[in-house]
């Protein structure tokens, strides 16, 4: 029996195995890849499609589109102890009727939503605004506008609504008198919303800038929209850009954020009592910018994930005190977090498809995930395990 290259190969592995072992000595084999995230599903009643998401105190705010419409959207309130409970939401109006959710805020209490529906001869969006609480008593109302608050000729988006203690506002665009669509700001007295003029203020468009809002949030009294510009003045290079008020829809002003590369934009904020994190994009990979000390700088070594021009980025999140941000990885959800200086990668096992929006409720990490937006899962995860 030839022996001698079973000896061979003996050999070699041992001599494999010596060398593994020095190597991991001196530092240089890398730890193994941490354990991926586990999320669990949430079961939401049946025919229940998860749209959007709001923190509202200890609870968490669903908003679901219903199957076998036309019904109103429908909204659920998550307990801190996992009891779901079906808030009333009535419509006032055909197309609130049918609408689906394109953003709820709530600051515990108060709520304020806006739905849309696409409809007419030229399929515009046709808008809703809905107001209420989080009681189970209480739910949504729609409040019947007038057709030229949010449509007609000049008409543009809604992008988000917005509870400030200066005043409530919903944040979208409106045809400019300069050029193209301003950053528009609506405010209400009682049940009617009315436009402000963005003309002379930092939200209007000139002839050397063109403005896209892509999100908005309260930051302490005042608002936080995220979005790009197109400098027409510097060959159309795309700019990441926030606007700033100091008290709901006064004082408004507007910031490039650094290091911007070629073409870059702020896609979705989140903002706390001394902080903001804005997620983007900067030369078609993930960016994210933090505002501290009234100085914005632009975090150094993120993961380098790929981001389009049409991907949906959820809001950074906080993760026991660091922050992080979700996104879509290749096809797989992973988790981006800061640690020091410092960023970790993490897998997620549950989720898959695109992740569209991330929400924290005290201890618990909460995502919509989804082949796309009409097809997304609720799922949750302890956010003590994202470490």
């Amino acid at each position: 029996m030839n022996t001698g290259g079973v000896r061979g190969r003996s050999g070699g592995l041992l001599l494999v195995v010596a060398l593994t072992l020095v190597l991991a000595g001196c530092g240089l084999v890398g730890p193994s890849e941490p354990a991926a995230v586990r999320f669990t599903a949430v079961d939401l009643p049946t025919g229940s499609v998860p749209v959007a998401l709001s923190a509202a105190g200890d609870a968490l705010l669903v908003g679901v589109r219903r199957d076998g419409r036309p019904v109103a959207p429908g909204l659920l309130r998550r307990g801190s102890d996992g009891s779901l409970t079906e808030l009333p939401v009535t419509a006032a109006t055909p197309y609130g009727l049918l609408a689906t959710w394109q953003s709820i805020a709530s600051d515990g209490d108060r709520v304020l939503a806006v739905g849309g529906e696409r409809g007419g001869a030229h399929g515009n969006v046709r808008w809703s605004v809905w107001t209420g609480s989080t009681a189970a008593s209480t739910g949504l109302t729609e409040q019947r506008q007038a057709f030229s608050t949010f449509g007609g000729y000049g008409a543009g988006d809604l992008i988000d609504a917005v509870l400030t203690a200066a005043g409530d506002a919903l944040v979208g665009t409106w045809e400019s008198a300069q050029v193209g669509f301003d950053v528009a700001v609506w405010t209400s007295d009682g049940p009617t919303w009315t436009r402000q003029s963005s003309a002379g203020t930092a939200l209007e468009n000139t002839r050397s800038s063109l403005s896209f809002p892509m999100a908005a949030t309260t930051q302490g009294q005042g608002i936080l929209v995220a979005g790009s510009q197109l400098a027409l003045d510097a060959g159309g290079r795309q700019l990441p850009v926030v606007w700033r008020s100091t008290a709901g829809n006064t004082g408004w002003t507007s910031t490039v954020l650094p290091d911007a590369g070629q073409a870059a934009a702020a896609a979705a904020a989140r903002c706390t009592t001394t902080v903001c994190a804005i997620a983007g994009r900067v030369d078609g990979k993930l960016a994210l910018w933090r505002l501290a000390d009234g100085t914005w700088t632009r975090l150094p070594g993120v993961p380098p994930i790929p981001v389009g021009d049409r991907d949906r980025l959820p809001a950074p999140i906080d993760v026991n005190g660091t922050l992080a941000q979700l996104v879509t990885d290749a096809g797989q959800v992973k988790i981006a977090r800061l640690d020091g200086d410092r960023w970790t990668l993490r897998a997620t096992a549950g989720p898959t498809g695109r992740v569209t929006v991330a929400a924290t409720v005290g201890n618990i990490l909460y995502v919509l995930a989804g082949p796309d937006e009409n097809a997304q899962t609720l799922w949750r995860a302890d956010l003590a395990s994202i470490r």
